[in-house]
């Protein structure tokens, strides 16, 4: 499970509690563009063959009690029970033969909302050590790490690898260095770690410079001889230092000791970019030592709020696997995925060091960072979707950022869409007021390719499989009148209601025309271009993203894209047509595409062809272009977006069952849960798992008119679940009665400025008039009705529920 910070490279817990995959040294890690099949899926990296010198880091922490002598690992304990909840994993080791029980709880911290206190290149290890015999134990605690900092660019200068011990928080810390002693362009500094011990109580802590590769080296009573290392014996051998503690236990007394790893790289990252290539930390600490500093003097704090977030996601009635999944993809922000860049950039390639340039497409699917950290969305639109990836020429939003690649006509309508959510995502009106302008000619070049203003885009469109589709299809028209129903529901905001109205007048005949072209033998297909009848295409094929545009236009509360029996019907052909228990006969049977399902896996297959008018493997040229192979690919952010559909529309069996499907594909005993694979490892798009939480809580926000809502799909009778708003969080809870329902808001952390609060009571028992209480003291509010048979709790007065304030409304 990744446990560093946003943004900070990739380091990872692994289930005994070992610390795998070092990618934290701005090493230029190899590209991880997975096309041929079985690269990462079937078999996926594990601590002993991940390939890479730079995952491979000589670290542990043991315990030593008398002449036993355990490492905290499998190696060590018979019995070790690990729990990954992200962002925080619990590691217990037991052992009949040792007097002591250890408890682990790694996390770095991790604070929805709060982006600086997410961004910290660290992470902490607090070691919780029990006593379980009869007599007082003295136990000796141990961590050593290895010096492995310049692994990308040591050949190029010499220099030294150099360890000391600094005193940080009142204790001996082990500090690691690596610097070139001749003139060179490289940085000086080549980048650090830190290892630091710190404790529930006093606690005694020496410290090593080197010692012996082995464990055992770290408890070694004789002096090393050597602190320091050059970079040419470096590359054959290996500088390791260590820090010890010993605590004297009690029968049945606990201690704690918070080991805490810290890491500072000022050197350029190798991005293609116009902005600082440096990550955030090179510009935000000095050094390690203020990054370790400042993580113990505010170690309680930061702990405190990220098991806070852990417990407040899991205290839900929403079924833990279920809460497992749709988290677990938002972990891919602390990995080799994501930087956070000097400036405040946040920058993403599409998965593990491949396919650079957040690009539109890719990231169009994630709900994740949109909810969990707004602020990140809202400054990615303004400074880069348009900023630097914009072309004020055109209004194009260019796919990649700053690179000139292909305009993605997909990724375009979703960045427009994505607007609208960051808009409500903030507390007020400014990063629209401040966007606008851009947003409005954004649609210029949509208007472009829909000439005959009819709301179906035609012409060449480039999307997220790689490939110009020509011709009229679903897929890119659902999403261009989402971003339509987007734009009139921005330009109403921003009082420009000539363009509103132009906008839905739009939209509404695209959702018409959506149905009398495109629906045809029970979904939405694609029309070809007769003048490009060889470019890829899905035809008469039942594909995946035939409705994206509707599922995107429920994550945002928009009206509308897809008529209401057509899109269930939609739905229901892919169900029967497109997924599967067993995709095996399914890939024995179309060969081309890369394997992100085996037999004997369950899948939503991105397209199936059950109409013989489009035969997709005889047909000469029709689906054969470039990529098409991807239509017969099981692509987990792509499932995702389906199932929340599903939920959306009432089908509740059927989303569960697609996000099971994948959740048992990602077990445990099969592969890493936290790292769903696309063409990398870590696939952003996969961050579309939140947006299935999202569609069970049927959770709507529009942060500056102050309100939120709640539709749940499972279990409305007894429901209760995590939310964000734009300035803070916590736990939404709802129960219906015999004579209405009772609903509460509890605020977790932050703030939340509340004018009203949409609700869905029993349709059985519609409510007359509601109550409402803050902290116990009566509120004045109004019931009103709202769309779809769901009801609106006004506050007469906007109210601002702070931390722990707790909301209790009864409709009646």
């Amino acid at each position: 499970m990744p446990i560093g910070g946003i943004g900070c490279g990739q380091l990872y817990l692994g289930g005994d509690g070992r610390l795998w995959w070092w990618d934290i040294y701005n090493a230029q890690m190899p590209e991880e563009c997975f096309y041929e099949p079985g690269q990462a899926y079937v078999h996926p990296p594990t601590p002993d063959d991940s390939g890479n010198p730079a995952t491979q880091v000589i670290q542990g922490f043991a315990l030593r009690i008398g002449d036993d002598l355990r490492t905290l690992d499998r190696r060590g304990f018979r019995d070790i029970a690990f729990a990954g909840r992200y962002p925080v994993g619990t590691v217990t080791y037991r052992d009949a033969a040792c007097p002591v029980a250890v408890e682990l709880t790694a996390c770095s911290p991790f604070i929805p909302l709060e982006v600086q206190d997410s961004t910290f290149p660290g992470t902490y290890l607090r070691y919780r050590l029990t006593n379980t015999g009869s007599a007082p134990v003295q136990a000796t605690f141990a961590g050593w790490l290895e010096n492995a900092n310049a692994q990308a660019t040591r050949h190029l200068t010499s220099g030294a690898l150099s360890n000391r011990l600094e005193t940080i928080a009142g204790q001996p810390a082990l500090v690691c260095t690596a610097t070139p002693n001749t003139s060179h362009r490289l940085q000086r500094d080549l980048g650090s770690q830190c290892l630091l011990f710190t404790g529930d109580g006093p606690l005694t802590v020496s410290g090593r410079t080197a010692c012996d590769e082995l464990p055992a080296g770290a408890f070694a009573a004789a002096q090393p001889t050597t602190a320091e290392m050059p970079f040419a014996v470096a590359a054959r051998g290996h500088l390791v230092g260590a820090l010890t503690a010993t605590v004297t236990l009690a029968p049945g007394e606990s201690r704690t000791i918070t080991a805490i790893l810290a890491w500072h790289n000022p050197t350029k990252l190798p991005l293609d970019i116009r902005t600082d290539r440096r990550r955030a930390n090179a510009t935000r600490f000095k050094d390690v030592v203020e990054v370790a500093t400042t993580l113990a003097a505010r170690r309680d704090e930061l702990l405190s709020a990220t098991i806070a977030w852990r417990d407040t996601w899991y205290d839900s009635t929403l079924p833990w696997w279920f809460l497992d999944r749709t988290m677990a993809n938002t972990s891919t922000l602390a990995t080799g995925t994501c930087v956070a860049l000097a400036g405040g950039r946040f920058y993403g390639n599409e998965g593990v060091n491949s396919c650079q340039g957040t690009c539109t497409h890719v990231y169009g699917y994630g709900q994740a960072i949109g909810r969990l950290f707004p602020a990140i969305e809202r400054d990615l639109r303004e400074r880069v979707d348009l900023g630097l990836g914009y072309d004020p020429a055109t209004g194009r939003v260019l796919t990649r950022g700053e690179f000139q690649d292909p305009w993605a006509v997909d990724g375009h309508t979703m960045a427009i869409l994505r607007c609208w959510r960051e808009h409500q995502m903030s507390p007020d009106g400014n990063f629209l007021a401040a966007t606008w302008p851009r947003i409005k000619k954004a649609f210029l070049p949509l208007f472009d390719l829909d000439p005959q203003q009819e709301g179906l885009l035609q012409g060449p469109q480039h999307n997220t499989l790689d490939a110009i589709w020509y011709g009229k299809n679903a897929w890119i028209s659902g999403l261009y009148v989402a971003a339509l129903r987007a734009g009139a529901a921005l330009a109403r905001e921003a009082n420009d209601a000539p363009f509103a109205d132009r906008c839905q007048t739009l939209a509404d005949r695209g959702t018409a025309n959506l149905s009398a072209q495109l629906f045809e033998g029970g979904w939405f297909i694609n029309r070809v271009d007769p003048a490009h009848p060889d470019t890829t295409n899905s035809g008469t094929g039942c594909h995946i993203d035939q409705m994206l545009g509707q599922s995107w236009a429920f994550q945002v509360d928009l009206p509308r894209v897809f008529k209401t029996e057509d899109a269930r019907t939609a739905l229901d052909a892919l169900w029967r047509n497109n997924f599967t228990t067993d995709v095996g006969p399914w890939r024995a049977a179309n060969k081309p595409g890369r394997v992100y399902a085996t037999a004997d896996e369950g899948g939503l297959v991105m397209c199936t062809f059950p109409r013989p008018d489009w035969d997709f493997v005889k047909a000469s040229g029709q689906g054969k272009g470039a990529w098409a192979s991807y239509l017969n690919e099981c692509m987990t952010g792509f499932e995702y977006q389906v199932a929340s559909q599903m939920l959306w529309e009432g089908k509740v069996t059927e989303g569960l069952a697609i996000t099971r499907a994948i959740h048992d594909r990602y077990d445990g005993a099969k592969r890493n849960p936290w790292n769903e694979v696309e063409c990398g490892n870590h696939y952003a798009r996969a961050m579309a798992s939140y947006g299935v939480f999202i569609a069970a809580c049927g959770f709507t926000c529009h942060g500056p008119r102050g309100e939120l809502g709640f539709a749940p799909r499972i279990h409305p009778e007894d429901f209760r679940a995590a939310f964000t708003a734009p300035e803070g969080w916590g736990t939404y809870a709802q129960r219906r009665t015999a004579t209405g329902l009772e609903a509460s808001l509890t605020v977790r952390h932050g703030q939340v400025s509340l004018q009203a609060l949409r609700l869905m009571p029993d349709p059985a028992h519609r409510p007359t008039s509601a109550t409402a209480t803050l902290a116990g003291q009566p509120v004045a509010v109004d019931l009103e009705p709202a769309a779809d048979g769901a009801v609106r709790v006004v506050l007469r007065q906007r109210t601002v529920l702070p931390t722990a304030g707790v909301l209790a409304v009864s409709l009646l």
